[in-house]
């Protein structure tokens, strides 16, 4: 049995705090979220220097995630396609830690930074 295991039991092995269990446990799964969100975007042509990503998670445990994707504005005319990196990373994040993504949405960075929203005082 492994810490991603969803039918482990809910039960943390002596003397350790649960809730700090499903702290540690909610991080490996992020993490190998974060993983398998950057092979993808490598396997799909995007290098690593022009987008940056933000996973969230959707339930309180960590099993469902939406990743957020800001593309530096040099990719945005590229040639990289970000069609196949949604289902990429959602049956990869299934097959590895059982996640489950349910969607991978892109922006350009500037939206990011954007200018500031025009004063409503007139």
């Amino acid at each position: 049995m492994t810490v991603l295991d969803k039918d482990a039991p809910a039960v943390a092995p002596a003397g350790l705090d649960p809730a700090a269990v499903r702290k540690v446990e909610r991080a490996d799964r992020r993490a190998q979220l974060f993983a398998v969100v950057r092979e993808a975007m490598a396997q799909c042509g995007f290098p690593a220097e022009g987008y940056r990503f933000k996973v969230v998670a959707l339930d309180a445990d960590g099993w469902r995630y939406l990743v957020l994707v800001d593309l530096a504005p040099a990719l945005e005319a590229s040639e990289a396609d970000p069609g196949p990196v949604q289902g990429l990373v959602a049956v990869a994040a299934k097959m590895r830690a059982d996640l489950v993504v349910e969607g991978v949405y892109w922006r350009p960075a500037a939206a990011e930074t954007g200018a500031a929203a025009p004063d409503a005082a007139a």
